[in-house]
């Protein structure tokens, strides 16, 4: 008994915990407020409808007792509302925008007359959210549009937000000063993270320059602190991003980044050793479109978007070594791991959507973006690094999602989400011998060979499925939920399984004396360089967000 009453006094606590700093929308928004009459006094029953002025999406509540409403679960975009009672002009607002994550509260006050006159206020919409006090940054439309940005990674744009730079480590995103690995990525309201990696899916900045296109994201909310129960999995930031949708409108777009060798000039130490203008491509291209499919019901948005980079490496020793020497002598017997090479990146994303307005109560989503990477010798490449000592990477990313939302009541919402991820990132080797590392004076001469950790690979299967009801009593607006999560998860990393040798001198090298050798085996008991640490995750939570009345 005692411990039934113990469950109920911290459940009770965590649902005033989460009031008090109010609840965000992952991957939509919220739109509420209170009916009053012109004496101030709350207006029980009165109907709110909302409407998509772009895609004819309607959703219909009434007021409660308390005068309150709440229209949760909305997508993104520009809206109308209409507000009526018997007795009382309509209102009508225009122009409210809700952005992803938003939670915005309205005054209705209703004027007494005639139910068919309609008093019509457009752009009287507060900036400011004050029913709630978490930290967040919006990224919008036009800013992700219009931004100059290098490499279209739209993840960069969070460094504008107060307290977000870049990690030390390549890629990620340091809040508050914390690790990056700290950090949660949603897109369209679910799991878009690499588990194993800790980084979003397709190590997107690391190795991957994106998994998801610039052109096919709607807008974005950085999340700092104080988000909601529903968004969490984060001790950093929480990154909320919504994709974009097709709307009545036929609407598209294009775009070509061209950069070719023959607009470059020869570098000075190419030229110094004889070598010729070594090509440096990169290309960025590709598009978008979207429309109605049936009218006010049925929509889809299509985006591509493509990446080519070539850049030149030209081994060098990391020394200046006198002409005749006998270290001069030992560098030329290396030659052909002094050849130069090219480094690429091959990314190809491609995101299909579609958005259907079953009937007045129901709407489905669905969304499937796919992505192909190709870092052609990526792994463990650079400039004292012998073409045979890399090898290519690869991250091949599938994210399917589904949204669905029924209204059960004009005060109850219920909404069901789900998506499979599937994250493949293979590592090539160039090479089947040993790594060789061959040093002079403490600089890094050559190393050629296969390199330590490759061939490699990290698979992660994940099903992720989410169930909230949202429902409005008196003032205050409760949501409660489950959210499962599965990842299934290989790791085959044979580390230093072909051995590496290592010279502290090009004579050593040359009287084949290495000072060490490194050799990697698979321990007892174990089925070699294979791990699964497969996660499973059952997340409940329950929320409260309420209005202050007088």
């Amino acid at each position: 008994m005692f411990s039934q009453v113990r469950f109920s006094l911290i459940f009770v606590l965590l649902l005033t915990v989460q009031g008090v700093w109010a609840q965000s929308e992952a991957g939509g928004a919220t739109l509420g407020g209170t009916v009053t009459d012109p004496s101030g006094a709350v207006i029980t029953g009165a109907k709110v409808r909302v409407s998509n002025e772009l895609t004819g999406l309607a959703r219909e509540t009434v007021s409660n007792a308390s005068g309150v409403f709440s229209l949760p679960r909305l997508p993104i975009g520009q809206y109308s509302l209409v507000v009526e009672m018997a007795g009382f002009k309509a209102a009508k607002r225009t122009d409210i925008l809700l952005g992803v994550g938003a939670v915005l509260s309205l005054e209705v006050k209703l004027e007494v007359g005639a139910a068919t006159e309609q008093v019509t206020v457009t752009g009287d919409v507060p900036i400011v959210e004050t029913t709630r006090s978490q930290s967040s940054t919006s990224v919008n439309e036009r800013a992700v549009k219009d931004l100059p940005i290098n490499g279209r990674n739209f993840l960069d744009f969070t460094v504008l937000t107060p307290g977000v730079v870049r990690d030390p480590r390549g890629g990620d995103l340091s809040f508050g000063g914390q690790r990056g690995t700290s950090n949660a990525l949603l897109i369209d309201g679910n799991d878009a993270n690499n588990t194993f990696f800790q980084q979003s899916s397709g190590r997107t900045g690391v190795r991957n320059p994106y998994a998801f296109s610039q052109e096919a994201v709607a807008e974005f909310q950085v999340n700092t602190n104080g988000y909601a129960a529903e968004i969490g999995r984060a001790g950093g930031g929480v990154i909320n991003v919504v994709t974009k949708s097709g709307n009545n409108e036929l609407h598209g777009s294009a775009f070509w980044f061209l950069r070719q060798r023959f607009l470059n000039a020869n570098t000075f130490i190419n030229n110094s050793r004889g070598i010729a203008r070594q090509p440096y491509d990169f290309d960025q291209f590709g598009g978008t479109v979207g429309g109605p499919v049936v009218k006010n019901k049925l929509f889809y948005f299509v985006s591509y978007d493509g990446q080519r980079n070539l850049q030149p490496v030209a081994p060098l020793p990391a020394l200046n070594i006198a002409a005749g020497s006998p270290q001069a002598a030992v560098v030329a017997s290396l030659a052909q791991y002094f050849v130069p090479y090219t480094q690429g990146s091959n990314n190809n994303t491609f995101l299909a959507k579609a958005d259907w307005t079953i009937n007045d109560k129901s709407n489905l989503t669905i969304r499937y973006n796919m992505g192909r990477f190709t870092g052609k010798n990526f792994e463990n490449g650079g400039a004292q690094r012998a073409q045979e000592a890399t090898g290519n990477s690869q991250n091949n990313t599938d994210n399917v999602t589904g949204s669905y939302t029924r209204v059960l009541s004009p005060t109850m919402l219920y909404d069901a989400r789900a998506t499979y991820l599937q994250d493949k990132a293979p590592g090539e080797a160039n090479s089947a011998g040993p790594e060789v590392n061959i040093f002079e004076a403490g600089a890094r001469v050559i190393s050629y060979g296969r390199n330590s950790f490759s061939p490699r690979f990290t698979n992660i299967k994940r099903f992720q499925t989410i169930h909230s009801v949202s429902k409005t009593v008196g003032t205050h607006t409760m949501k409660f939920g489950a959210d499962l999560n599965f990842d299934r998860i290989a790791n085959f990393f044979p580390g230093n399984f072909s051995g590496i040798y290592t010279f502290n001198s090009l004579a050593d090298y040359a009287a084949r004396r290495p000072f060490s050798l490194v050799q990697g085996f698979a321990g007892q008991g174990t089925d070699g360089a294979t791990t699964k640490p497969n996660v499973s995750e059952y997340a409940f939570y329950g929320q409260d967000s309420w209005r202050a009345t007088d």
